[in-house]
């Protein structure tokens, strides 16, 4: 429906207002990233004249393969569910290749204590302090099985927004209480998310499973019982042959000029006649419109004249945004056949995750380490080569079987990128519903997209949702 609205407006005449002759444009972007190329592409296709300002000197944001590295790793977004249709849209138009699967990754073993323990064990073992049908979920899938879409009172992709959800506005602790968790669960899941669960709202999450529902349904229930969101959805989802980075790459090609790498951008300044972007290197661009497509973490050191007001700049200033610290390590022989146990493992040491990788062809050469939120912070305190030790090192630690099978690869943490700031929002309790149908609103001349502004979607889908969203609003505007 979205699709035939832009030709509409298209055919209504919008093309007219291109200005080719001018250095003003009739809509600049801040952000190069899914939700920024999307509504260039869109508004471009509409015939509007548009500029993209992106900080880094790649396209794509939090899309990004790591190129260059041992089987090309995809370190930001991998998984195109069965149901992104503007993804699966835009990979057909631009000849994008897509493979079954994504990042799927071997079955856990978990780890509590520095002690590893096969999963046919997990239910009767005395370092397991769950209590009840806990004690059947293996760790890593215990936040699922709270906040699964089981459990889900949200029946409506928007109803998260609604009024009605008001009574579930409240903190991922709580959830967890109101569903009878031990306090041994809540303590794993802690470990495995790495924020604290009385600071983070659960709306959110509940959104994100609900959002899955009918996906999911088709699933064997007992499987999507014993494994993580992000397992459950790598049997149905699809990846980018070659990485993610192949599609973003793509979309910025369309732009060509138009998009412009190594542009920060410091200040938006408007008044009823247009928007004046400030650049780091003292240059200004012209526009009659503008897009902010950048996560609030990084929105909130651009200088807003005027500035943003009430519930709108309480949301820029104040979004809690998670990091997650990614060491990368190759995986010289299959350790897991000397032991005989899976090669995945959740632990409530330094990194919560530690995932072999399954490439679409078999091959299984890579396995990542993960620490996220506060969990993160001592790891990223070292330098890279430093974190690559310290993963082995642990990992030999609680596996006797890996020693002299890894090899340092790469490490990346999310919040020392400079421009995000974090892999993924949050919302406080309590605010969820109220930011949800308030910060994207236009400030004067400027929207906002950005996979933090979703409704409907999420993942990858979310920031093409807000980027087409914001695209559409504007030509409207133009239109009228």
């Amino acid at each position: 429906m979205l699709a035939g609205g832009a030709g509409a407006l298209s055919l209504a005449g919008l093309s007219g207002c291109v200005r080719s002759a001018s250095r003003r444009v009739d809509v600049a972007i801040v952000g190069g990233g899914l939700a920024g190329l999307h509504a260039a592409m869109v508004l471009s296709e509409l015939g509007a004249e548009v500029v993209v300002l992106e900080a880094r000197e790649r396209p794509g944001g939090r899309v990004l393969t790591a190129d260059g590295w041992l089987a090309n790793p995809d370190l930001g977004g991998s998984q195109i569910g069965a149901s992104y249709a503007r993804i699966l849209s835009v990979c057909e138009r631009l000849g994008i290749e897509l493979g079954p699967g994504a990042h799927v990754n071997a079955p856990y073993s978990p780890v509590i204590g520095g002690q590893l323990i096969p999963p046919d064990r997990w239910a009767s073992s005395d370092l397991n302090r769950t209590v009840g049908a806990e004690r059947e979920v293996l760790p890593h899938a215990l936040a699922y099985h709270y906040l699964g879409y089981q459990r889900s009172p949200l029946h409506s992709l928007d109803a998260w927004m609604q009024p009605a959800a008001a009574e579930h506005d409240v903190s991922i602790a709580e959830w967890l209480d109101r569903q009878g968790a031990s306090p041994e669960a809540k303590r794993i899941i802690y470990k495995t998310t790495g924020s604290e669960l009385e600071s983070r709202g659960v709306l959110r999450l509940l959104q994100e499973t609900s959002r899955g529902r009918f996906e999911f349904e088709a699933l064997d229930s007992e499987l999507t019982q014993s494994q993580d969101t992000y397992e459950i959805i790598s049997r149905i989802a699809q990846h980018v042959v070659g990485g993610t980075s192949r599609l973003t790459d793509a979309m910025a090609a369309t732009l060509g000029d138009r998009l412009r790498l190594g542009h920060p951008v410091r200040a938006i300044e408007q008044d009823r006649r247009g928007c004046t972007l400030r650049l780091a290197d003292g240059s200004a661009i012209e526009a009659d419109f503008a897009i902010a497509a950048v996560p609030f973490s990084v929105l909130r050191s651009i200088d807003f004249k005027p500035g943003l007001e009430g519930v709108q700049a309480e949301a820029v200033t104040t979004m809690p945004y998670n990091n997650q610290t990614q060491v990368w390590l190759e995986v010289k022989q299959p350790y897991w056949e000397e032991d005989g146990l899976d090669a995945s493992m959740w632990t409530d040491g330094p990194f919560s995750l530690i995932r072999q990788q399954i490439e679409s062809d078999g091959s299984r050469v890579l396995i990542s380490a993960l620490a996220a939120g506060e969990r993160s912070n001592p790891i990223d305190a070292m330098s890279p080569r430093e974190r690559g030790e310290f993963a082995i090192a642990e990992i030999e630690r609680i596996r006797p079987s890996t020693r002299g099978k890894l090899a340092f690869v790469g490490a990346l943490s999310w919040d020392e990128e400079e421009y995000s700031r974090g892999c993924s929002y949050a919302f406080p309790p309590g605010r969820v519903i109220e930011w949800a149908n308030t910060m994207d609103a236009p400030h004067g001349r400027v929207h906002f997209a950005g996979e933090h502004l979703r409704r409907f979607e999420l993942g990858m889908e979310a920031a093409m949702e807000t980027g087409e969203r914001a695209a559409l609003a504007i030509a409207e505007r133009i239109k009228g």
